[in-house]
C-alpha cells in the first residue's frame, strides 16, 4: 500500500482530497495531512511515507522548500504538486526538484479524480523501474529555435515514452506532453527524430512560428493547446498536424464559454434527430465552441439521461455514455451512434419521420410542462395533428396512452425530486401538476408502491 500525505494550508483542500480521491483503488492511503512543510516534516520524523502531495504556496515553509528538504533527507519519497500556479517556470522548477506530476486545483473535477490517481501511480512505478529521459534544460539547445516536434498521449493508459512511442531525444514537458528538435539539415535531409511516426493513441504535432518567442511562452503555448484544441483537432487518420503557434499567442483569452444551459437548450428539442441538415450545423457549432473535454461530457451524460426517458417507450436499449473520449473524432461517433439509435428505434412502429418528430416533439413539451395542465387535445394542436389521429399514433408510437405516458412521466420527476431535494410534498405534487397533495400521494402509491413520505425515507436511506 502506497502511503500518502497531504500537505496544503487549506483545510477544505486536504479534507476534500482525502474524503473523494479513490485511494484504495490505487493501493494507496493518505496516512497524514499537514497545514505547511514544517508539519509536514515533522510528521515524516516518525511516520513513513512514500508519496507527498504539496502546495507550492505555504506560510511558515513554502512547497518548494520542503521539496528541497525532502529530497535530501528522504530519496525514497515521491512528489506531486498540488498548485494553482499556471506559470510554466514556477512549475518547471517544481519538476527539477524531483517532483513526478502535478496537479492544477483549479482544472480538478471530480471525473479527473481517477485519471489523476492513475497517471501518479504508473509514475511511480516507472521511476521505481528506474527509467530515465533527458534533462528538459540540457536539450533545450539553442535560444531562437523556429520548429518543435511534440506528441500528445490522448489517454491516461500506458506510458508511451517507455513503448517507444516517442523519439529518445524527447523532452517530458509536463505529464502527457513530450517535445523535440527536429528541423532539416543544411542538405535538405531530416533527422530520424523528425520522421518518427506516433502510434496509437498518440497525437503527433509540428509547432512552427516560434520566431520571436522565448522558452517561457513556448512551453505556454504547448500547454495552451493541449488544454483547448488538442481534442477538437486530432483525427485518427490524420495524426500528424501542423500548428502555428502566432495563432495561439494572439488568440482572445477573453472570450466566454457559452452557458451549460444554452447548449442544452440546443440539443434538448427533437428536431436535429430528423433534419440532417440540422444536425450538422448544430455539429459544427459545437465542436466551434471548443468546450473543455471534460465539460463537453459532463453536458452530454446529463442530455443522454434526458433523451433515455423521453425515448424510453421506443428504445430497445437505453443510450449508453463512456465518461471519456479521447477526441472529438470520437465522440462525434457517439453522438451519431445516439441519432442512429433513436431514429431506428422509432422507425420500427412503421410510422413516418415527419410523424415520429411531431411525436417526439409532443413527448418533449409533456416533459417540459409537468407542473402544467395537459391534454392530449391541447398537445396534438401544438404539433399540428388532429387529436383522434395524434392518441392513435402515440399509442402505436410509444405503446401506451398520452395520459399514461404524462402520468408516468410525472412520477418519475416526483421520484427525482424526492431523492434530491428537501422540499415539502406539496410543493413537490405542484412541480408535477398536482396541486391535491392527498391525490397525488394516492396516485404516486399507486405507481411507486409506496407513498412520497415512504420512497424518499427508503431513498434516503440507501444512499441513493
Amino acid at each position: 500500500m502506497i502511503r500518502v500525505l497531504i500537505v496544503d494550508d487549506d483545510k477544505l483542500v486536504r479534507k476534500g482530497l482525502i474524503s473523494a480521491m479513490p485511494w484504495h483503488q490505487f493501493e494507496m492511503e493518505v496516512v497524514g495531512e499537514a497545514n505547511n512543510g514544517e508539519n509536514a516534516l515533522k510528521f515524516m520524523e516518525s511516520n513513513p511515507v512514500d508519496l507527498l502531495m504539496t502546495d507550492l504556496s505555504m506560510p511558515v515553509m513554502s512547497g518548494i522548500e520542503l521539496m528541497r528538504i525532502v529530497r535530501e533527507r528522504y530519496r525514497q519519497v515521491r512528489i506531486v504538486v498540488l498548485t494553482l500556479h499556471q506559470d510554466f517556470e514556477y512549475i518547471q522548477e517544481a519538476l527539477r526538484l524531483g517532483a513526478i506530476d502535478y496537479i492544477a486545483k483549479i482544472q480538478l473535477e471530480k471525473e479527473q479524480f481517477e485519471e489523476v490517481l492513475g497517471r501518479v501511480s504508473r509514475l511511480m512505478k516507472q521511476k521505481e523501474s528506474g527509467s530515465t529521459r533527458p534533462d528538459p534544460d540540457s536539450s533545450w539547445e539553442r535560444e531562437g529555435i523556429t520548429t518543435l516536434q511534440l506528441c500528445y498521449t490522448l489517454n491516461s493508459s500506458g506510458d508511451v515514452a517507455e513503448s517507444g512511442q516517442v523519439p529518445p531525444s524527447a523532452v517530458e514537458a509536463e505529464p502527457g506532453v513530450w517535445y523535440w528538435h527536429a528541423e532539416e539539415a543544411e542538405d535538405g535531409n531530416t533527422d530520424a527524430d523528425a520522421e518518427y511516426q506516433p502510434g496509437p493513441g498518440v497525437a503527433r504535432v509540428t509547432l512552427t512560428g516560434l520566431e520571436g518567442l522565448d522558452r517561457k511562452t513556448i512551453l505556454q503555448v504547448i500547454r495552451s493547446y493541449k488544454k483547448h484544441d488538442l481534442f477538437y483537432d486530432y483525427e485518427p487518420f490524420s495524426p500528424v498536424r501542423y500548428v502555428d503557434a502566432r495563432e495561439l499567442v494572439n488568440r482572445d483569452s477573453a472570450e466566454q464559454s457559452p452557458s451549460m444551459d444554452s447548449i442544452r437548450d440546443r440539443w434538448s428539442g427533437t428536431e436535429w434527430i430528423y433534419e440532417d441538415q440540422l444536425f450538422y450545423k448544430l455539429l459544427l457549432e459545437l465542436k466551434g465552441m471548443r468546450l473543455p473535454s471534460v465539460r463537453l461530457i459532463r453536458i452530454f451524460i446529463s442530455l443522454s439521461d434526458e433523451w433515455n426517458r423521453l425515448y424510453r417507450p421506443t428504445l430497445e436499449e437505453p443510450i449508453t455514455m463512456e465518461d471519456y473520449y479521447p477526441s472529438w473524432y470520437s465522440f462525434e461517433l457517439w453522438l451519431a451512434g445516439a441519432r442512429d439509435q433513436i431514429r431506428l428505434a422509432g422507425a420500427k412502429q412503421q410510422i413516418s419521420l415527419e410523424i415520429r418528430s411531431s411525436l417526439d416533439k409532443a413527448m418533449n413539451l409533456a416533459r417540459q410542462n409537468l407542473s402544467q395542465s395537459i391534454s392530449t387535445g391541447e398537445i396534438a394542436q401544438l404539433v399540428n395533428m388532429s387529436s383522434s389521429y395524434f392518441s392513435q399514433c402515440f399509442k402505436q408510437y410509444t405503446g401506451q396512452s398520452f395520459a399514461d405516458y404524462v402520468r408516468v412521466t410525472r412520477m418519475e420527476q416526483a421520484k427525482s425530486l424526492l431523492r434530491n431535494t428537501s422540499r415539502t410534498i406539496q410543493w413537490i405534487a405542484e412541480q408535477c401538476g398536482y396541486n391535491d397533495e392527498k391525490y397525488f400521494s394516492r396516485l404516486f402509491r399507486e405507481q411507486v408502491g409506496l407513498l412520497p413520505s415512504e420512497y424518499r425515507q427508503q431513498a434516503s436511506s440507501s444512499g441513493q
